[in-house]
């Protein structure tokens, strides 16, 4: 495999390599070099569902989680979601059509127990713009001061479901703002603009505390947003990164799995709940 970097702080760009081959060593690989960059970009993938299905379950723990929205969900699998405007023959749309920009998350992150690893496979590439953003949140990346790094370590900050979720209990869940690799790559922020309160601290304190947050993680120099190409297979790790789908004309077609990441490479948040979620 070869490999270029894809921003100066974090991501790799992967070529000459079909992920359709992976054996025992490639997995160890790319497990490895994924916990330590946050972001791949496999160039030049051909893959059905059922390949995405399985690629996805060989570079994970094995388990995938079905994507928030059912109607989104391939015909053959509910693990591989389309996010894409075509429409079938009746004139029903086959996946999620959203083309507006979108918040800045990690998938998941409204689950006690989230998948935190994720694909996306390019099949039809946007028409104009469409680019998905990545920002890290590696805390040795963003230049946090130490005292704000001191007084996150010990909190918890909550989520919720958004209405359009229908396959997952409408909770509020809580999550450590703070993760720690267990391959000694570090620390990572985990909050988001979906983060609703911190736990123990007054509102307005945890306005301050996310405003601040999101201000480093989200600073121009932080930024990759990758422009998409027909056979692309981009995989990321929802704790070290955050993302949107930013603006875009035309017709595109995603398609996307949620995958169970090894905990032995990964930063896996555990959650509580702490409530019912509240309507929007």
């Amino acid at each position: 495999m070869e490999s270029n970097s894809l921003h100066p702080r974090f991501g790799l760009e992967v070529t000459g390599f079909d992920v359709r081959t992976l054996d025992v060593q490639a997995i160890k690989e790319i497990r490895t070099t994924l916990a330590g960059c946050g972001v791949l970009v496999f160039r030049d993938q051909v893959l059905d569902d059922d390949a995405l299905e399985r690629v996805s379950r060989q570079l994970g723990d094995g388990r995938l989680e079905e994507p928030a929205r059912t109607w989104s969900h391939a015909p053959s699998t509910r693990f591989v979601s389309y996010l894409t405007g075509f429409q079938d023959a009746s004139g029903k749309p086959i996946g999620v059509a959203d083309n507006h920009t979108d918040y800045w998350h990690s998938d998941q992150e409204f689950r006690c127990d989230p998948a935190t690893l994720a694909s996306l496979y390019c099949l039809v590439p946007p028409t104009r713009g469409g680019a998905t953003s990545f920002a890290t949140t590696a805390v040795d990346q963003l230049s946090l001061p130490a005292e704000l790094v001191e007084r996150i370590r010990p909190l918890w900050s909550t989520r919720r479901p958004a209405p359009t979720h229908d396959n997952v209990e409408h909770v509020e869940v809580s999550h450590p703002v703070l993760l720690t690799s267990p391959q000694g790559n570090g620390e990572f922020v985990y909050a988001s603009e979906n983060t609703e309160r911190f736990l123990g601290v007054s509102d307005e304190e945890g306005s301050a505390l996310k405003d601040q947050l999101l201000r480093h993680c989200l600073s121009d120099q932080n930024i990759y947003s990758h422009e998409w190409r027909m056979g692309d297979f981009v995989v990321y790790d929802n704790a070290q990164v955050l993302h949107r789908r930013e603006l875009f004309e035309g017709v595109r077609w995603l398609k996307g799995t949620k995958i169970f990441a090894p905990s032995e490479y990964f930063a896996v948040p555990e959650g509580e709940v702490v409530g019912v979620a509240s309507p929007a």
